[in-house]
C-alpha cells in the first residue's frame, strides 16, 4: 500500500493515550484501512466504480467505494471499520452511528463506542456531545444496565456511557475529570498582553490554576492525570507546557511524590519519576510518544 502510506492517513492512526482506546483498536482501524485499500485497488478496472475516474486509488476513492460495500452487505465488518477509521482521521464522530447499527458486534458495540468516542475527544478537544448520545440511544439503555453488571472492561464502559447518558460531561463519564481541569490550567498564560484580556477571564484562569494546584495538593496521584495532559499538549497540539507544569507541581509535596512512586508500578511510576526530576528542575522537556 505505498501509495495509500502517502495518502492523508500516513502510516495509520496512532494511538493518543486514553483510558478506553488502546492498540488493539487502533490496529483494528488501520487493518481495516489497509484491506479496503487494498480491495479497491485488486478491483478490476472494468467495474462500473471505475467509470469516469483516471482509474487511480485514493483515499476519497476508498471511502466512496467502503459506503458502496456497506450499502450492499451491511455486514462488511471491513468496511465498516474502515469507514469509521476515515471518520476518526477528520476529527469527526461520524463513525459513532456506524458502529451503533452494527448488530453483529453485539455487546462489544458500548466498548467500541466509548474507545472510539474516547480517541476523536483527545484528537480534536471536543467533547462528543450528541454524536455519543444518539450512538448509545440506539443501544438502548436497557443494554446498557446489563452491561455494567458483566465487569470487566465492557462493565466499565458501559458505566461510562451510562454516566454520559445521565448528563455527565465525557471526561468525567469516563473518569478523566482531573485530565480534563489540568488540560485548560495548563495552557492558563502569565505572558499574555493584558490589555486584551478582559477581568472576567482572568478571573476565570486564576480559579481554574487554583482548583488545579488544589487537586494537586490533596492528591499525589492527580499528578498522573497532570502528566498526561502535558504530554497530550506536546504530542497532539505542539504546545510548549512545560512553565506552567513546573509550576502547578511546586505545589506537590516532594515526600508525599515519593511515597506515591514506591507504591506504585513500573508502567504508572514512569510519569511520577518524570515529575520528581521537573520539581528538581532536572526533568527533560516532554517528548512526544506515538
Amino acid at each position: 500500500m505505498s501509495s495509500g502510506d502517502r495518502g492523508p492517513l500516513g502510516g495509520g492512526l496512532a494511538r493518543a493515550g486514553g483510558v478506553f482506546e488502546d492498540d488493539a483498536l487502533i490496529d483494528r482501524v488501520n487493518r481495516a484501512l489497509r484491506s479496503m485499500w487494498s480491495r479497491l485497488e485488486s478491483l478490476p478496472r472494468s467495474d462500473e466504480f471505475w467509470s469516469r475516474t483516471n482509474h487511480r486509488t485514493t483515499w476519497y476513492k476508498v471511502e466512496d467505494f467502503a459506503h458502496r460495500c456497506v450499502d450492499r452487505n451491511p455486514l462488511d465488518e471491513t468496511a465498516r471499520w474502515a469507514l469509521v477509521g476515515l471518520s476518526m482521521h477528520a476529527g469527526s464522530f461520524g463513525g459513532l452511528q456506524l458502529l451503533a447499527g452494527d448488530a453483529a458486534a453485539g455487546d462489544e458495540v458500548v466498548y467500541d463506542l466509548i474507545a472510539v468516542a474516547e480517541w476523536v475527544w483527545l484528537e480534536v478537544g471536543v467533547d462528543p456531545g450528541a454524536c455519543l448520545e444518539q450512538a448509545l440511544l440506539r443501544v438502548g439503555p436497557p443494554m446498557l444496565r446489563r452491561l455494567t453488571q458483566s465487569g470487566g472492561r465492557i462493565g466499565r464502559a458501559a458505566a461510562a456511557a451510562s454516566a454520559f447518558l445521565a448528563g455527565k460531561s465525557f471526561a468525567e463519564a469516563i473518569g478523566r475529570r482531573q485530565w480534563d481541569l489540568f488540560v485548560h490550567a495548563l495552557v492558563a498564560r502569565e505572558d499574555r498582553d493584558l490589555s486584551v484580556v478582559s477581568q472576567a477571564s482572568l478571573v476565570a484562569e486564576e480559579q481554574l490554576l487554583a482548583a488545579a494546584r488544589e487537586c494537586l495538593n490533596n492528591d499525589a496521584s492527580a499528578v498522573i492525570d497532570l502528566m498526561d495532559a502535558a504530554r497530550w499538549w506536546a504530542v497532539h497540539r505542539d504546545t510548549d507546557v512545560m512553565y506552567r507544569l513546573r509550576e502547578l507541581l511546586e505545589v506537590v509535596s516532594r515526600d508525599s511524590l515519593e511515597r506515591f512512586i514506591g507504591d506504585q508500578g513500573d508502567g504508572v511510576a514512569a510519569p511520577l519519576l518524570t515529575a520528581l526530576l521537573i520539581v528538581d528542575c532536572q526533568g527533560p522537556p516532554l517528548l512526544p510518544e506515538v
